[in-house]
């Protein structure tokens, strides 16, 4: 997986929003962030737009993602917030765009369906980790991280060893790989379309939020029907917020779930990683080679996001 190059002091980074709509004031704190930190925002000229749970129509979402693309003085591409809608535009985004001038994209939650397309169509590495949103109310450590892995291609081992302390199953051997993946139902809607890329011989992670162990057991057991998750080397969880049994529902824990239908693969599963929906979202390169260590109950990444 390529490297974008990193982010300098006045370089600019475009904002967009291909899913749900914007909140004005989530924007211009998270805007305040960029600024302080030395960068450009550069605006979506459809950023506030709306069309129901959408931020605009689909024509204009990909529009404004496409012209950041596509503009050589935008070097890294940050989603305002998540929703739904990214995969309805699809078929719209130039990929190749990012193949000719890799730059960096970052964001999470919807973002998923890009980060899967950007790896399966440009082989670029990219930023799971807080949206514009996020930004302007996230904890100075974690913007700091974020900023870290944003500007120096190799940070320091602090930022680049995560814990995940919960064993869930297979064995205490490590295992590496590039780390791929996302939120789980983004990933299980990418699967079986030409935006996934194979998870093969990596480490594949997964968080979620707002869905009942049944649902969580419906999603992994797809996954597994449709081959997904053949021949990856393990998997980190992250957070799974709000994933449990609705009032007077008898259903299976959470725990059982993700022991049954990830145990099988015969790989080792950690969970408790703080990234994704939860209060800590601690931002990782997907693309980027990790190992992860059962024993130590750490993902460590080998390599950092940009070069």
């Amino acid at each position: 997986m390529k490297a974008p190059p990193r982010l300098r002091p006045g370089d600019r980074i475009g904002i967009v929003a291909p899913s749900g709509p914007v909140l004005h004031r989530y924007v211009v704190a998270g805007l305040q962030v960029l600024e302080q930190a030395g960068y450009r925002p550069k605006l979506g000229r459809h950023l506030y737009d709306r069309r129901g749970h959408l931020a605009g129509t689909d024509a204009a979402r990909a529009e404004d993602l496409n012209r950041m693309l596509r503009d050589p003085d935008v070097r890294c591409v940050l989603m305002a917030r998540g929703g739904y809608g990214a995969m309805r535009i699809a078929t719209q985004v130039d990929w190749n765009a990012m193949r000719r001038d890799p730059k960096i994209f970052a964001g999470y939650s919807d973002a998923t369906f890009l980060h899967l397309g950007f790896q399966a169509h440009a082989g670029v590495r990219t930023l799971h980790g807080p949206n514009l949103h996020g930004l302007g109310f996230g904890r100075r450590g974690e913007i700091s991280r974020w900023l870290t892995w944003l500007s120096n291609p190799s940070p320091a081992l602090g930022i680049r060893s995560l814990a995940v302390p919960r064993r869930v199953a297979g064995g205490r051997a490590s295992a590496s790989g590039h780390v791929l993946g996302g939120n789980l139902a983004l990933v299980n809607h990418a699967t079986g379309t030409p935006f996934i890329p194979s998870f093969r011989g990596a480490i594949v992670f997964l968080e979620e939020v707002n869905e009942p162990p049944y649902k969580i057991d419906a999603l992994l057991t797809h996954l597994s029907l449709a081959g997904a998750l053949r021949g990856t080397r393990g998997v980190a969880l992250g957070s799974f917020i709000n994933c449990v049994p609705k009032p007077k529902h008898r259903e299976l824990r959470l725990s059982e779930v993700l022991r049954d239908r990830l145990g099988e693969l015969g790989v080792p599963v950690l969970a408790g990683l703080h990234a994704g929906h939860g209060r800590r979202n601690l931002p990782l390169p997907l693309g980027a080679h990790a190992t992860l260590e059962p024993r130590r109950g750490r993902l460590t990444f080998d390599e950092g996001l940009v070069s």
